[in-house]
């Protein structure tokens, strides 16, 4: 198999086919989120978000109702639920007239099963499933797709101190041995995709070489997820401390798909389409 190519089951798709890695677009329905500042926080808000990044070449969409950034903390399940639940309802009809997918990023059993019953394909748990003892169960028994995201601690301890011998070794085995976990409960390995998780609990020079050696990573035989855009990595970048890092967000997911990966996360779904037809262009796609 040429492993730049591992493809994704989603449903009855398969995603990373193609010349160009797939986008997943994201639709924080938060108060706090670190990017947008709470934009999209309205259901109407994030339904018309959601739909722009849909027109703007978005495959997935990743509806997410409790901010990751570090520092930042949990909010309760009837919270979060109420937050996302009616982005989902609504873009879960839309799907009988156009072909795209609808994510839930969570890291709570229940609110993935809210969002499951109402329509989302995949489940992008940022905590490889550690953080709630249901919801590997739950993956297995509903048969969605899902993103493990590598992560230590969690949001509100993953900066403190994060420590690192090698990076990449590090961060495979972990991921590794999340993804075996899933499919010892039944889950396949086809459904699953792996991300290395830049800024959860990395130092500056982590991200960095994750980046960079992002190839290294198919290795584990699985797809690859890479969400750089926006990062505080990118700001303390020297020279790009003032930086509104869309070029930078860019410019990192150019580089990723050059290594082969199969999904990026993004928020700027129009200028990384962009990005990534002019790569395919002058010959440079996921070599």
């Amino acid at each position: 198999m040429n492993h730049n190519n591992i493809p994704w089951r989603i449903a009855n798709s398969l995603l990373g086919l193609g010349s160009r890695p797939e986008l997943m677009g994201i639709v924080n329905c938060t108060p706090d989120s670190f990017f947008d500042g709470g934009r999209h926080n309205s259901c109407d808000a994030a339904w018309e978000h959601a739909l722009q990044l849909l027109e703007e070449g978005a495959t997935i969409l990743d509806i997410g109702g409790e901010s990751s950034r570090p520092g930042a903390e949990m909010v309760s399940v009837e919270e979060e639920i109420q937050r996302v639940l009616p982005v989902i309802e609504r873009l879960a009809q839309l799907q009988k007239e156009r072909r795209f997918f609808i994510s839930i990023d969570t890291v709570k059993a229940s609110v993935a099963s809210a969002a499951i019953a109402a329509g989302a394909q995949i489940v992008n748990d940022i905590s490889m499933t550690r953080l709630d003892p249901d919801m590997a169960q739950l993956i297995a028994a509903t048969g969605v797709s899902v993103v493990l995201n590598h992560m230590r601690g969690d949001p509100r301890s993953m900066q403190v101190a994060p420590h690192f011998d090698d990076v990449v070794a590090e961060v495979k085995a972990e991921l590794l041995q999340a993804a075996h976990s899933l499919e010892a409960l039944g889950v396949s390995s086809a459904k699953i995709c792996l991300d290395p998780g830049i800024g959860f609990g990395k130092r500056f020079e982590d991200n960095y070489a994750l980046i960079g050696r992002a190839r290294e990573f198919h290795d584990l035989g699985y797809p690859l997820l890479f969400g750089m855009s926006r990062k505080s990595y990118i700001g303390r970048t020297p020279g790009l401390e003032q930086s509104d890092r869309l070029i930078p967000s860019v410019v990192s997911a150019v580089m990723v798909a050059q290594q082969g990966v199969c999904v990026l996360r993004v928020h700027d779904v129009a200028a990384t389409r962009e990005a990534m037809v002019m790569l395919g262009a002058l010959g440079g796609n996921r070599q």
